[in-house]
């Protein structure tokens, strides 16, 4: 069930020598490939190991019956290089003995296994993929390129199973908030917007309650919340009446409208009563009282785009004094400021909030498939995106009603 080698000869085949017992970096290097040995061991549990055993002790049994051997043939010997990846098993177990986000002593499988990914990506790059291309073709006319890629054999696929069954993955996703939770970050940072003592600090507040607002009724992760587009959101603010407005994402669609953003219709106000419409005009406002009228929403007073830690900055400033002033707004495991921190962040706390209050207000699957619609797109890239049928034969410009429906149940 495994291509075994012993820790001898994958020594031999990385170091071209025998072990040196008073050098510590052989011995470090033995025991990495002794721990990727015994990882790739227990990638099959017991019982299934035994099952397998018993059946080739069976096969063995009635072959001798018929006076042969048989079937089982090892042509030997292996190669005399790394054929396995066996180098690239060596660093990923270093690797995790690093100290990572979540915790002092070791870093994530799904940290971890990025090697992997890097050295594959250098193999596909390098001469010795291309001199020779070599590939598998379909009727279609689609390829599939062969490469040679040590880390491709079977061998190390026991290898990163087994790791990842001793490892484990430490999954540790953001929140969502309660809305009681959510309006309580609103309201504290349209008050320090009101309050603030210099307009640079109002301004900071300004495009943070927007981003929290925008990010949440819109159901958007942190990253595209970052694409609001100051020019779009000026140009499109009167374009639903008194109805809805229409919120500006940079970024062109091949195929969906001319303009060189995404334009997401909301409305003024949602049913728990987040006023959408007033913080957007209060940021265009601020905005061209410093001079800004164009470029990116989500910036600093100087025009330049912020990240996402600037944003959670802000978030952990408030929901910190929210965490001393009112603890009843949070849920019981929420036990620390720093339980605090890890579980709540810009980047999917507002995109999970919205999608557990579509849930609980009862949205429709359809109009949750259309707020989301231009996400598709733009991942596609130029391309078919993959999506129900019907979708593609919907006009984004004047599906306005799925957009109103979703946005007022927030």
């Amino acid at each position: 069930m495994l291509s075994f080698e012993c820790d001898l000869c994958i020594f031999r085949k990385l170091r071209h020598r025998n072990p040196d017992e008073t050098s510590p970096t052989d011995k470090l290097l033995q025991s990495c490939i002794r721990r990727m040995n015994l990882d790739a061991f227990w990638s099959r549990s017991t019982a299934t190991v035994s099952g397998h055993k018993d059946n080739l002790n069976r096969t063995l049994k009635f072959s001798r019956l018929l006076g042969m051997d048989g079937p089982f043939i090892q042509d030997g010997p292996l190669p005399g290089h790394d054929h396995c990846g066996y180098e690239v098993a060596a660093d990923m177990l270093l690797y995790s003995r690093s100290r990572g986000r979540n915790n002092n002593d070791y870093v994530q499988f799904d940290t971890i296994r990025k090697l992997r990914s890097g050295y594959g990506n250098f193999l596909r790059g390098a001469p010795q993929a291309n001199r020779v291309p070599m590939s598998l073709g379909d009727q279609t006319g689609r390829y599939q390129l062969f490469s040679v890629d040590p880390c491709g054999s079977l061998w190390f696929s026991r290898f990163m199973t087994g790791l990842r069954y001793r490892m484990g993955q430490d999954w540790r996703p953001n929140y969502g908030m309660d809305i009681s939770l959510l309006h309580a970050v609103i309201d504290e940072a349209t008050l320090r917007f009101q309050e603030a003592p210099t307009e640079r600090e109002s301004h900071r507040w300004a495009v943070f309650r927007v981003y929290v607002i925008i990010s949440y009724v819109l159901s958007l992760r942190g990253s595209e919340g970052l694409l609001l587009d100051l020019d779009g959101l000026r140009r499109n603010k009167n374009e639903g009446g008194d109805e809805y407005f229409v919120v500006a994402l940079l970024g062109k669609i091949k195929g969906e409208h001319h303009d060189l953003a995404h334009l997401l219709p909301c409305v003024h106000v949602t049913d728990s009563g987040v006023r959408v419409k007033e913080a957007v005009d209060d940021l265009i406002k601020i905005k061209e009282k410093i001079g800004l009228r164009d470029g990116p929403a989500i910036s600093d007073s100087a025009g330049i785009a912020l990240k996402s830690m600037d944003l959670n900055d802000c978030l952990h400033e408030i929901l910190e004094d929210l965490f001393d002033n009112k603890r009843e707004l949070f849920p019981k495991h929420v036990l620390d400021k720093e339980k605090l921190r890890k579980s709540y962040q810009v980047f999917r706390t507002f995109r999970r909030t919205s999608d557990t209050r579509a849930l609980e207000m009862g949205v429709s699957k359809d109009d949750i498939d259309v707020v989301n619609r231009w996400k598709s797109v733009e991942r596609a890239k130029g391309t078919r995106p993959n999506r129900p049928m019907r979708h593609h034969y919907a006009e984004l410009s004047l599906l306005v009603q799925p957009f109103l429906r979703y946005t007022k149940a927030m």
